[in-house]
């Protein structure tokens, strides 16, 4: 079976941004070596791996691997699924495919945990902690993932490069209640993003909180008020008439992500993933 270029996790060790910043949700190696492209037959996104119990595990968002554009997201019936990821060591986009085992997390939650054959990572930083304990309204998060379908290529000082995903800043704009276990983010996502992890503290505290799922929309006029065409007339009752105002949906700015515990209970309840000690 096809291994994630081992190459790319040693060099990581050395990549120039592992060093913590002043910000409270810098993203460790522990977590940039982790999150990978992924691409189904319904387009790319974003996935992340885990060790839990000593298995490896990969997660990423349901809607990912079934194609739904938007909520309910159903069930995964399937019990394997075939997925392309991108080899984050290769100086090319080189595509390898892989056939995991499927872990449903539950209907509607947007969240599926994938098990591979035989673990994909050689010689891994160990995975950070998974919960969302300690996440406070107001506080700081990252999320991470392939806007877009692309990445960035990391240089290091030997010269070499590998595909890395992008960071950006959000905030906790919510405290869900413990039944219902999805986020709602003040962050600006985008299209690929979908499976990505969610992150907050930094350094040895750092710790996963949340998967990625979407985007609120509100409508917006497409053309300002002030550009707009003067009201035409109705020639039959010579009263003015406004036409329509144009309007499109567009990202509020408000994210949302599904609590990171539906897939670690799913896991605990069906340990199915490849035996790997992280080192």
């Amino acid at each position: 079976m096809t291994k994630i270029t081992a190459a790319c996790i040693t060099l990581l060790f050395i990549l120039r941004v592992s060093t913590v910043r002043a910000q409270s949700a810098t993203p460790t190696n522990n977590v940039l070596t982790r999150v990978l492209m992924v691409e189904s037959q319904y387009g790319r996104g974003s996935i992340f791996s885990l060790d839990v119990d000593n298995r490896e595990y990969w997660i990423t968002a349901k809607h990912v691997i079934t194609g739904a554009k938007h909520p309910p997201y159903g069930s995964v019936a399937a019990k394997s699924v075939s997925l392309r990821m991108l080899d984050p060591g290769s100086p090319e986009e080189r595509w390898l495919p892989i056939t995991f085992r499927v872990i449903d997390t539950g209907k509607d939650i947007d969240i599926v945990v994938l098990a591979p054959p035989e673990p994909l990572l050689t010689n891994p930083l160990p995975s950070v902690t998974a919960d969302s304990d300690g996440a406070y309204m107001g506080g700081d998060c990252e999320f991470l993932g392939f806007p877009f379908g692309g990445g960035w290529r990391a240089t290091f000082e030997n010269g070499q490069t590998a595909w890395m995903p992008f960071t950006k800043h959000c905030t906790v704009s919510d405290l869900p209640p413990k039944d219902i276990r999805v986020w709602i983010l003040d962050g600006i996502n985008n299209e690929g993003f979908s499976g990505g992890p969610v992150i907050f503290l930094t350094g040895p505290a750092q710790k996963i909180m949340a998967v990625v799922s979407g985007y609120i929309t509100e409508p917006t006029d497409v053309i300002p008020s002030a550009l707009r065409k003067p009201a035409t007339r109705s020639l039959a009752t010579n009263n003015a008439v406004t036409s329509p105002k144009p309007r499109i949906n567009v990202n509020s700015g408000f994210m949302v992500a599904f609590d990171i515990s539906y897939a670690i209970n799913a896991i605990h309840n069906s340990p199915i993933g490849p035996m790997r000690k992280a080192q």
